[in-house]
């Protein structure tokens, strides 16, 4: 008899935050309820730039900054808000839901030559717990010399 077992080393959840104010969904807070068993959850909040309009529109409005002081401030108050916002607080109340995700990561403007994931990628890394497994994740990023570099250090 032949068993095959599906293997899952770390899961990515992705949520795009192009709708203002967005909330999680019914489904989302159901898979955070559930246990992973074990597998590492990162939550990759994509289209975080679409924050960027928002705190644009803010900051020109309420504070009356000029086009390009704006759009300057614009990355750093998106980041701050979020921080502080309904999702991040929600997301790791283990009130809330009953298995929080090990860490999450925001990506902004991946939809632009030359996008980076080195944020995502270093974030994976630094989330496995097991050597092993951190190591062959490692060694399989040959475009991020310097995460390499880092770990072979630490190792």
């Amino acid at each position: 008899m032949i068993t095959c077992v599906s293997l899952l080393l770390w899961h990515r959840y992705c949520i795009p935050l192009d709708e203002d104010s967005r909330s999680f969904t019914q489904a989302e807070k159901k898979f955070f309820s559930c246990d992973t068993g074990g597998v590492p959850v990162i939550v990759v909040f994509t289209k975080f730039d679409a924050l960027y309009d928002v705190e644009y529109a803010q900051l020109r409005s309420d504070e009356g900054l000029s086009w390009e002081d704006a759009q300057e401030l614009a990355p750093k108050r998106a980041e701050e808000s979020f921080a502080n916002g309904p999702q991040l607080k929600f997301l790791y109340n283990v009130e809330d839901i009953g298995w929080p995700p090990k860490c999450h990561v925001c990506l902004p403007n991946m939809d632009k030559d030359g996008a980076d994931c080195g944020p995502l990628i270093e974030r994976t890394a630094e989330t496995l717990d097991d050597e092993a497994l951190k190591q062959l994740f490692i060694s399989t990023q040959q475009t991020n010399l310097e995460l390499c570099m880092k770990y072979a250090v630490e190792v």
